[in-house]
């Protein structure tokens, strides 16, 4: 039978793709509306990422961008400025490999690897370190780790400041400050923080130490003969052998003019045995001391002279535990010892 057309069907037909169409024009009047948040959206994350560069690369202190394999994301001018390395032989690279692995240092392996992932951020680590590109250098190192929620991993954020100079300076102060600046050895300020840490020791150790006070006995006749320049070689001297007749753990220090003091620390807990320990050292610095000095004199416009000098020392010993004492009393005690020593050889 032929299909008839029926004209309810039409019109519902024709009513279902007016609804359709307005709806289809809903709909991409709603894409274009997030297609148009997008990229606005798209824009200001350029710009914000562009504003973080440029802030980045503004920075006066090298900084670099790792991700969390440690791999290099960004750098900035000063990085290469300073580390002397190029971006194409920085970018995607491990940190541990730049520059013929001179980055692989035990020290930033730990502060990446162990301390930075339970600490989140970790500042003023101290890392000191022989680059192939620029010797020797002290930085401090600040360090954020990042988690960037939109890709789900982590970035670690590693500025770098270049102290160097700052040590140095701070080494200088402080050797000026707290030692001699002829003998290189201790002075009276530094001695004064030696014999504390040394009592402070002995309080908690329960071992004896001793403290000797040690005068030159023929310097004087050699100062006013060749004068000062050569009796500050003696002193030099004799600063040497001390410390060649101690061990790592005793101080020695110049008091003044020529008269030294040394510490012996961790002796032994009985005062007899103390003693005599102290006495062995005493003795072997006698002996350093009282050999032969050869002293090279020189004159500005005439040959090298060589002289030999010959000189001897007293030596006074004065044992100390816990704080039965202070200070000024062991110094008192050695120094009368030293006087007895001396009136001795007349």
């Amino acid at each position: 039978m032929p299909n008839r057309f029926d004209m309810k069907d039409f019109k519902k037909t024709k009513a279902q793709l007016i609804h359709e169409i307005t709806e289809l024009r809903k709909r991409c009047a709603t894409l274009e509306i997030a297609a148009g948040e997008r990229s606005q959206l798209e824009t200001e994350i350029m710009d914000a990422r562009n504003y973080a560069e440029s802030i980045v690369k503004t920075v006066r202190e090298p900084l670099v961008v790792l991700s969390s394999d440690l791999k290099i994301l960004f750098a900035n001018h000063c990085f290469y400025d300073t580390f002397k390395v190029a971006p194409e032989d920085t970018t995607g690279n491990y940190i541990y490999d730049l520059g013929n692995r001179q980055w692989d240092i035990p020290k930033l392996r730990f502060l990446l690897e162990d301390i930075l992932p339970h600490a989140t951020v970790f500042k003023g680590y101290e890392v000191e370190h022989d680059f192939l590109n620029i010797g020797r250098k002290i930085f401090l190192l600040n360090a954020r780790e990042i988690f960037r929620e939109n890709i789900g991993s982590h970035i670690i954020l590693l500025a770098m400041e270049d102290i160097t100079e700052r040590k140095q300076m701070e080494a200088q102060i402080n050797q000026l400050a707290f030692y001699d600046s002829l003998t290189k050895l201790p002075n009276r300020r530094l001695l004064n923080e030696r014999l504390s840490q040394a009592m402070s020791d002995s309080k908690r150790s329960g071992r004896y130490c001793a403290l000797m006070f040690l005068d030159l006995d023929n310097f004087k006749p050699l100062n006013d003969t060749y004068g000062h320049a050569v009796g500050d070689l003696l002193l030099i001297e004799v600063a040497n052998r001390l410390k060649n007749c101690v061990r790592e753990i005793d101080t020695v220090a110049r008091f003044g003019g020529d008269e030294f003091v040394v510490i012996l620390n961790d002796l032994s807990m009985d005062k007899t045995e103390s003693a005599s320990q102290a006495e062995l050292v005493a003795e072997k610095i006698r002996t350093s001391l009282s050999s032969p000095y050869l002293l090279l004199i020189k004159h500005e416009g005439k040959a090298d002279a060589t002289i030999e000098h010959h000189c001897t020392a007293s030596v006074g010993v004065a044992l100390f535990i816990n704080h039965l004492a202070n200070q000024d009393d062991i110094l008192k005690l050695a120094d009368k010892a030293m006087y007895q020593a001396k009136e001795s050889k007349r």
